[in-house]
């Protein structure tokens, strides 16, 4: 387990939890990555870190929500080689 393996769990339950959970599993396991929309990515990660993240990197909510979209299945596709949570 580890961080790492904690963090990307607490990120998918997030996921399962705002309806998104079939798209955040498939970024885990080998095949293609389901897309999500950036107003899932708000909805898993709550508007109140949105905005702070959006403070932080000095972009406007909805860039960092198109990003977060387009980025987020390879970073969790590059951070489970194995296809499954470390």
């Amino acid at each position: 387990g580890g961080a790492s393996g904690g963090m990307l769990g607490d990120l998918i339950r997030q996921f399962d939890q705002s309806g998104a959970g079939d798209a955040a599993r498939s970024w885990v396991s080998p095949g293609e990555n389901m897309p999500v929309t950036p107003s899932q990515i708000e909805n898993a990660f709550g508007s109140d870190i949105i905005d702070q993240l959006a403070g932080q990197f000095g972009l406007d909510k909805q860039e960092l929500l198109q990003g977060l979209s387009e980025t987020l299945p390879d970073v969790v596709n590059q951070l489970t080689p194995d296809g499954r949570l470390p």
